[in-house]
């Protein structure tokens, strides 16, 4: 290799690399220490960025729908109005959403430390009607030797001891609430930001792609940036549609049915649905414990009622709400499900199914132009 200074600045570069990876293997756990210190500085703006782009779904809706004139006037006050009906909007459906299910909670609460102990001291009698109608069932119970009053005395120490520190845990709560308020007002501010000055931000990261990399290089990572943001919004906006519309589905089938909880179960199943695949099936089965408790004969008709419910949200509901914005198969929406929630829980069950939506994409685009260039046969494929 001729040694040009090119060459020589390239083998310093590495020479550099290896030395810094060598020393940061060497001393791991303050390297860790220093990333953890700086992650948790930037937190602020990771969380405001999350503010951002979650305001911007009903930013960019507003702007389309009610500012779409191309007045002077309008135009100056298009995205400041946005912003503060965005914020308006989302507080106003987080306030609804507590105080719809404040109140059933509590309701709840109490209605469950009343049945729990009546419903589990009357298992014996149902158990024993058990027996009359399945004979063969009474042997395989007997080796269990289920002590129902013990449970059921169990389960009510269990919701009292819930209870109790539930409100015991409000005032450490209050204290801690104190404690990240300020990282929570920085990333609000750092949010509003991002939202009024977005066009511009973008617009920077353009430029600075195109002034350090190649123009092939920067048209791919401006291609991969607004593939993300597309499939984000889509993901985003989709979920949220189809989690409000089960949830309403569900209360109007509750009502119809007279299945207790209505509201709590309702809000419950339309709040677990945001997670793709099993959130519904999650919040069906909380929502079936609490009717158990009252009548199991309901908790059976609600669970046929939610099965039912799921098929037609399924194949009616989903297809139109979504479209083919993701793009991923079913198979694929589980593998990042599972990924997402064994890593970051339920914040990586919502992000991990866009991200590998982009990721399987992007696959697909490299592995179809790479075929074409092969000039490879559609029949040798199939």
């Amino acid at each position: 290799m001729e040694l040009s200074q090119r060459n020589i600045r390239k083998i310093l570069y590495i020479v550099i690399l290896s030395i810094v990876i060598f020393l940061g293997l060497q001393n791991i756990g303050t390297v860790m220490q220093v990333a953890k210190t700086g992650l948790g500085l930037l937190t602020p703006f990771f969380l405001g960025g999350a503010m951002a782009f979650f305001l911007n779904v009903p930013l960019q809706l507003i702007e389309k729908k009610f500012f779409s004139s191309r007045r002077k006037l309008v135009g100056k006050a298009k995205r400041p109005v946005s912003i503060i009906l965005s914020i308006l909007l989302v507080a106003a459906i987080v306030v609804l959403v507590i105080l719809l299910l404040v109140p059933q909670l509590e309701k709840t609460m109490e209605i469950l430390t009343t049945i729990v102990p009546e419903f589990f001291r009357g298992m014996p009698d149902w158990e024993s009607r058990l027996y009359e109608t399945f004979p063969d069932l009474e042997q395989w119970l007997e080796a269990l030797d289920v002590d129902w009053n013990n449970i059921g005395n169990r389960i009510l120490e269990f919701i009292k001891n819930g209870t109790s520190t539930l409100v015991g845990s409000t005032f450490s709560a209050i204290s801690y609430v104190f404690g990240i308020a300020f990282n929570l007002v920085i990333a609000f501010v750092f949010a509003i930001n991002v939202l009024a000055n977005k066009e511009r931000l973008v617009k920077q990261v353009k430029r600075l792609l195109y002034a350090y990399l190649p123009e092939p290089k920067a048209d791919r990572a401006v291609y991969i940036g607004a593939l993300t943001n597309k499939t984000f919004f889509h993901f985003v906006t989709g979920q949220l549609t189809e989690a409000a519309i089960l949830g309403l589905l569900c209360f109007i089938g509750m009502l119809i049915f007279r299945f207790p909880f209505a509201p709590m179960a309702s809000v419950l199943i339309g709040i677990t649905a945001l997670i793709p695949l099993f959130g519904a099936f999650i919040g069906t089965g909380i929502a079936a414990f609490m009717i158990l408790m009252v009548d199991p004969m309901k908790a059976v008709w609600f669970i046929l009622f939610i099965i039912i419910l799921q098929q037609f949200e399924g194949n009616v509901i989903y297809p139109r709400v979504m479209g083919n914005s993701l793009g991923l198969p079913a198979m694929w929406v589980m593998v990042a499900v599972t990924l997402g929630g064994s890593t970051m829980g339920i914040v990586g069950m919502l992000i991990f199914v866009p991200l590998f939506s982009v990721i399987y994409t992007l696959i697909r685009e490299a592995v179809g132009g790479r075929l074409d260039r092969k000039q490879v046969e559609r029949r040798k494929l199939i």
